[in-house]
Order: structure tokens, then sequence, then C-alpha cells
């Protein structure tokens, strides 16, 4: 018996169905990405314990006063770099421009025949007080010429001024000593002469405030100063750490004298991007290493925002040895907080400052926040009015829609 097959006749969608039912899909998965992605979602505060060490290039700001004077090509120094100083101490003298050394030469040479001629006089008739001047001048000029031979440049200052006050008593101790006569007459009065033409050319500077002096300048000594500290700006932090160079020598500067600094006070100010939720919270201290100069802890003051732009600012009250002359350092900053965890993604920023949005039996309500620490996932927050609007665990919070 032959057997019919018959062919199953397909039915062929039309092309406008298809499209329909594509169209749907295309809209189902849509509207599945912005409900699971998109639409925002809740999160529940918890207690965590996060650590965050971070790296910046940061500039050193001190509180010192800078000491500048008219143009001056000589400066006569009597306290070395780095001395601690009071107020209204003697630390240089300058003397004006057109001054020449040739004038202090012809002092010092009226002065040795001063005298040559008081001991011509006197002879051997010398008295004890006077012997003992004498040894302690022979004695300090063995030993700065020692200290010269010897490169123990810190040794040579104090040694200088002791030997020159010395000689300064000895020649009053003379002048009162020896008997006056025509010859003596003559180079009293030379050498009061070459006094005069000294004087006019010198100005004595003195510390205004108690501190460690420096002689050393760069192009932000008034500029980043401790006293202008909230008037720093991003483009002026750049500009420091970009432009930085080693302090020169005041002889570097026809006006620039010396700073005297308070080596206990002083601060690093570094930049963090305005939408980066991790910048210095107020009132925290920080462990802070610095490249090459050792670890300090240090205690954050407001952080702002310029620009766009963090400024970061964390005082130090320890010795800032040799920082004094540093304007530009790399620090690596220790946050370590335990506190109120959420997810990293509920943070939100209004005009660079962070934010969160709990969720009340009101709705939502923002609550501006300090970012402790954080990592990939998550932050260790506080908020910044803790009386009106405390964050606790358990608190629910709105986690926003992915953009």
């Amino acid at each position: 018996m032959e057997l019919l097959r018959f062919r199953k006749k397909r039915r062929k969608l039309k092309k406008g169905v298809l499209a329909i039912i594509l169209a749907f899909l295309a809209a189902a998965v849509g509207i599945l990405f912005w409900v699971v992605y998109a639409g925002g979602a809740e999160g529940s505060a918890q207690v965590g314990q996060i650590r965050t060490v971070f790296g910046a290039d940061a500039v050193i700001v001190r509180r010192e006063t800078i000491e500048t004077t008219e143009e001056f090509d000589y400066a006569d120094y009597f306290a070395a770099d780095g001395q601690l100083v009071e107020a209204g101490e003697t630390v240089m003298n300058v003397y004006k421009m057109g001054y020449s050394r040739e004038i202090t030469l012809s002092l010092w040479r009226a002065r040795q025949d001063v005298y040559e001629a008081q001991m011509a006089q006197l002879g051997e008739a010398r008295d004890v007080e006077l012997r003992s001047l004498d040894d302690r001048i022979e004695s300090a000029r063995e030993r700065l010429s020692n200290a010269v031979m010897s490169g123990d440049t810190a040794a040579v200052l104090p040694i200088q001024n002791e030997l020159t006050g010395l000689l300064e008593q000895r020649s009053e101790y003379l002048r009162g000593y020896c008997q006056e006569n025509e010859t003596l007459r003559g180079l009293y009065n030379k050498e009061s002469d070459w006094e005069r033409a000294v004087e006019d050319s010198r100005i004595p500077l003195t510390a205004r405030t108690s501190g460690r002096v420096s002689y050393y300048f760069d192009d932000y000594a008034v500029a980043l100063n401790a006293d202008k500290l909230r008037t720093v700006t991003s483009d002026l932090v750049s500009s420091a750490l970009r432009r930085s160079q080693p302090a020169k020598w005041t002889g570097g500067s026809r006006t620039s004298a010396f700073r005297i600094v308070d080596p206990s006070e002083w601060y690093i100010v570094f930049l963090t991007d305005a939408n980066s939720a991790l910048r210095l919270a107020e009132g925290m201290r920080y462990p802070v290493e610095i490249a090459g100069y050792g670890t300090f802890e240090g205690i954050a003051l407001e952080s702002y925002v310029n620009g766009k732009k963090i400024i970061n600012i964390l005082k130090i009250s320890e010795d800032m040895g040799e920082l004094i002359n540093v304007r530009a350092v790399r620090v690596s900053i220790t946050c370590d907080a335990t506190g109120i965890r959420v997810e990293k993604r509920a943070i939100q920023f209004e005009k660079g400052e962070p934010y969160i949005e709990i969720i009340t039996s009101e709705g939502r309500m923002g609550v501006y926040v300090d970012v402790l620490a954080e990592d990939g996932d998550y932050a260790v927050i506080r908020a910044k009015n803790t009386d009106s609007t405390p964050i606790g665990v358990g608190v629910k919070y709105w986690i926003p829609k992915r953009r």
C-alpha cells in the first residue's frame, strides 16, 4: 500500500509581528536594567573598620616672619642658620649698596694702630685683667683658625662673634688704662672717623619674634605662610609643586635678609580631586610619613573646595628639623577608621561636598558626611552635624541610580 506523504505547511510570521515581539523583549530588558541597576536601592548602615594609605605631593607651610631691608651688598651674621634666637636679639648687620669692604679694613687698621701705640706706651706694665683679655683673644684666634682649617662651618660664626666681642672689650679697657697723649688722641680721632663711616652704611636687624633663624628663601615664603592658610588656592599649591627649587641663601637677594621660623608649628598642604570622597576630616589625627624626613603626627584642619580641587591641611606640632628650608615633599598618609560603614556608591556630592541620603518615615534626607577611610566598595563615614542628623547602625540610606 502506498503511503501518502504530506508536507507540513510552515506558518511564516509576518515581519510586522516579529518586530513587535522584538520591541517588547527589548523593553523588558530595559525595564529590568533600570530597576536592578539604574533605579537605585536601599542600604543599611553597619559598623566597619577600614585602613587607607595614600600618597600625595605636598607643600610645607611654616609660621614665619620675613625680614627684608633696603638693598645691600654685604652682611655680618651674628646667628648661625638654624639657631634659636629670642625677640629683640640682633641677627645680622647689612651694609647699604655702595658700601665697600675697604671701609671696614680701614677701621680695623686704625684700631690696630691704636693698639700698637697703647702697647708701646705700656711696655710690660700690664695688669692681670689685661693679660687675661690677651690670653682669651689669642685662644679665640687659635680656635677660629682651627675651625676654618677643619671646615667646621657651624663653629666659625660663634667663635668669630666671640673674638669680635673680646677685641672691643680690650679696646674699651685700654682707653681707660692708658694715659692719653697727642699720638693717641690723633689715632683715636682717625678710628672714630672710620667708625662713623661704617655706622652710616650699617643697618642692624633684630628678630621680631623668637624662633629659628633661616637665611634661605624661595619664591613662596610670603604667599605660603601660616597666617594666609585660608587664602591658599589650588593654583598656588600646584605652582609651588611644579616650580619647586631648593631655597637659596639670602645672598642671592638684595633685599631678603632672614626668616624667623616657629619650628613647632607648621603645616602640610596637598590637593585631592573635588569628586573624590576621601579627604582629610577636621579634627582627626593622622600619621604622616614625609619621604626622607621621617614620620610625624598631624591633626587635620577643615578642608575646603577651591575650583576642582580640595585643599587638605594637616597641622604638625613637632620640631620640623631640616624641613625649615624645604618646600615640596612627598607624603604618605594613613587613614585608619572604625565607625559607620556604608556602600561607597551611596556617597554623592554637592558642590564638592560629600553627602548621603538617609531614608526616614518622611522620605529621603541629605546628610553631609566626612569620609574617614574607604576601599573599593565601602567607606567609613561620620555625619558632619551629629546633633541633628545622627547616622547609626541600621539606619537606611539610599544608593542612587548608576549613571
